[in-house]
């Protein structure tokens, strides 16, 4: 059976219900609240609605701490957090130019080959989650290191006045060569000349690399980290 995306509408708040990583065991809920957080009857009519359409596990999006108090009420544990990193916008951040160019669906086979690499297993892309990535925000930019074959790819997203890296891989093989600055700083200047004040990013606690990268092209952790959330649903 397929399972497509559905969206749970409860008052103003919605929770958005697609198999994770094409799983059709498995949801993936992410919230979009018309407050701080959801309330938690839109969280329990989404656990409902999972259930129904055959899911039998259930991961949220990463969240805030506010954001995750209702799903810990409908019984959902922490899996892990998250570093959450933010950088204010004020003026052409690249340092670096040239070497990247625009990423095509026929690149999606070779940067997920690497993708592999990169991330651990639970954070790793498949087609449909890079897909996801690339829709998550009204506008986005994927851009491929311009070599062959491609060694690394960034996906940043754009949302107002709010710039989010959803995704920046390098192939293991080819970093420590700058390939991880030059895709970041791409991302934050296509932001930057769009609009954008503020850019946001999330990596792993255990991504030491990616933490340091992310510092040295200006990033500074916020206040609290970003938590995923899973529950049984049989």
């Amino acid at each position: 059976m397929t399972f497509t995306r559905r969206i749970v509408h409860h008052g103003r708040d919605r929770v958005q219900i697609s198999g994770w990583k094409s799983r059709d065991d498995v949801a993936n809920l992410v919230p979009f609240p018309s407050g701080d957080r959801l309330a938690v009857d839109t969280v329990r009519r989404a656990i409902d609605s999972a259930r129904e359409s055959g899911y039998r596990r259930a991961y949220t999006a990463a969240m805030s701490p506010t954001q995750a108090v209702p799903f810990v009420e409908g019984g959902f544990e922490l899996v892990e957090e998250l570093h959450l990193l933010e950088r204010h916008l004020d003026g052409d951040p690249s340092s670096t130019r040239g070497g990247l160019r625009r990423g095509r669906r026929l690149d999606f086979d070779a940067v997920l080959s690497f993708d592999r690499l990169a991330f651990d297993e639970f954070w790793q892309f498949d087609r449909s989650s890079l897909a996801d990535a690339m829709r998550a925000t009204p506008r986005s930019r994927f851009q491929v290191t311009r070599t062959t074959p491609v060694v690394g790819y960034h996906v940043t997203g754009l949302a107002g006045s709010n710039a989010y890296l959803q995704r920046v891989a390098v192939h293991p093989e080819a970093q420590g060569r700058g390939w991880g600055r030059r895709l970041v700083e791409d991302g934050l200047r296509w932001a930057w000349r769009n609009g954008a004040v503020r850019a946001h990013v999330n990596t792993q606690i255990t991504n030491e690399r990616a933490l340091a990268l992310y510092e040295r092209c200006g990033f500074r952790s916020a206040p609290h980290r970003l938590q995923v959330l899973h529950r049984n649903l049989v």
